[in-house]
């Protein structure tokens, strides 16, 4: 979506691609995260192209757009959606293009292909850890194994084919933490850093992400950050313009997330029905395939409304006026949790159970529950359903918060990883 704001120019403009292998734009927090990032790049004045997959393409009207061949089953999950790579396609690409940078997003075929342009091209490659693949196998075991085995011996090995960058000491095997408890968890982080090894910087929007890789690669002099996404100003916006029409009378707790596994929206449902709040609601946003279990569990109770997929944002904006608090149940798999940077810039207070998470909360604006079990939330619901001056100082917690979460701020840093990858590669 085109920003309004006023174009500015640069003091030295960049070429930059940026590729993703995620639907374009409406998948999910990565392709709300390139959104903002190719309408902030090119608000800076610089030239941006997205290479994204065909399928449900969305083509953002402020930059060029390379449509990719991808492979992708309806109805599956996002994350298999992927673009087809190969050097016969980098070749064809670059016959027609030129970049000073290009910069991956997801770890499929869209980070392969970066590689391969950025060979062909001699620019650097910089790459986005957006997903926490190793918090994926407390919620999803099954799925979390075949993905562990695909990074250890599909992805990683290519890009390191692909790149041959390399290092005088070994890529080990991460230390057991909170974040790694378990031998696959381990070999994930691992994984990552063999990709972070073999591009040119590396982001991630949380600061244990970056502290897991770099335990894994040891000492580098590759340019890193820890870079949040922005909250889209277009959201900003329609939250600002948004007439809120909900009664003060009910206490509406609302959750906004894919409803999948590693979300625990059923924990947020079994609290609410716990707490059993007199005049109060959980609204559900979101769609996935746990849809049919969670209304099953909320079966019976009429104050439990699901409101399906938002894609607009008209729609999220109003579904966040119209509450009062917002509820987060992840554990051990967001990195970021866009919606919680949403829900503050709403002036909502937050409850959520995740100490990893560290952006849009803080001791004023949210409730950080003692653990991610359904009693903790359940104490957490009634707590501020029965103190309302507290929801308000919460409130006015979050809306001193919210400027914080603009996206020229994370425009501006990943320009300075841009510009240092750059010069390093020139040095």
């Amino acid at each position: 979506m085109k920003s309004k704001d006023k174009p500015v120019k640069p003091s030295s403009s960049l070429r930059i691609a940026l590729i993703l292998d995620d639907i374009y734009p409406a998948s999910g927090g990565i392709g709300r995260s390139v959104q903002v990032q190719v309408n902030e790049l090119v608000r800076l004045g610089h030239k941006v192209t997205l290479l994204a997959p065909r399928h449900y393409l969305e083509k953002p009207d402020n930059c060029e757009t390379i449509v990719m061949s991808s492979t992708y089953i309806s109805g599956m999950p996002v994350q298999t959606c992927t673009i087809k790579q190969s050097w016969r396609i980098a070749r064809r690409v670059c016959r027609h293009h030129q970049f000073d940078i290009i910069h991956s997003h997801t770890d499929r075929g869209g980070l392969a292909l970066a590689a391969r342009i950025a060979k062909l091209q001699n620019i650097p490659h910089v790459h986005t850890f957006h997903a926490n693949l190793a918090g994926a196998h407390a919620s999803q075991p099954f799925m979390a194994v075949w993905g562990s085995l695909a990074y250890m011996l599909l992805i990683s090995p290519v890009i390191s084919l692909i790149a041959k960058k390399r290092h005088n000491q070994p890529i080990r095997l991460a230390p057991k933490s909170l974040d790694a408890t378990g031998l696959l968890a381990r070999f994930d982080w691992r994984s990552m850093a063999i990709i972070a090894s073999q591009v040119d910087g590396f982001t991630a929007p949380a600061d244990f992400m970056i502290q897991r890789i770099t335990e894994c690669t040891g000492q580098s002099n590759t340019p890193t950050r820890v870079i949040p996404t922005g909250i889209n100003p277009e959201l900003s916006r329609a939250i600002s313009q948004t007439r809120r029409h909900h009664s003060d009378h009910t206490i509406r707790f609302l959750s906004i997330c894919r409803l999948s596994p590693e979300k625990r929206v059923d924990a947020i449902i079994r609290a609410f029905i716990k707490a059993d709040i007199p005049n109060s609601e959980l609204h559900i946003a979101g769609g996935g395939n746990q849809l049919r279990r969670l209304r099953q569990l909320a079966k019976g109770h009429d104050n439990i409304i699901f409101r399906g997929h938002m894609s607009g944002i008209n729609q999220v904006a109003e579904a966040l006026v119209n509450a009062d608090v917002f509820v987060l149940a992840s554990y051990g798999f967001d990195t970021q949790a866009m919606t919680i940077g949403e829900a503050a810039t709403a002036g909502l207070p937050i409850i959520y159970c995740d100490p990893r998470l560290t952006v849009g909360v803080n001791k004023d604006n949210s409730i950080l529950t003692d653990g991610p079990e359904v009693d903790h939330f359940t104490a957490a619901m009634q707590q501020l359903a029965a103190d309302p001056k507290k929801r308000q100082k919460m409130s006015q917690a979050s809306i001193k918060l919210a400027p914080e979460l603009k996206p020229d701020r994370m425009a501006e840093k990943y320009l300075q990883l841009y510009r240092d990858a750059i010069s390093k590669r020139k040095a």
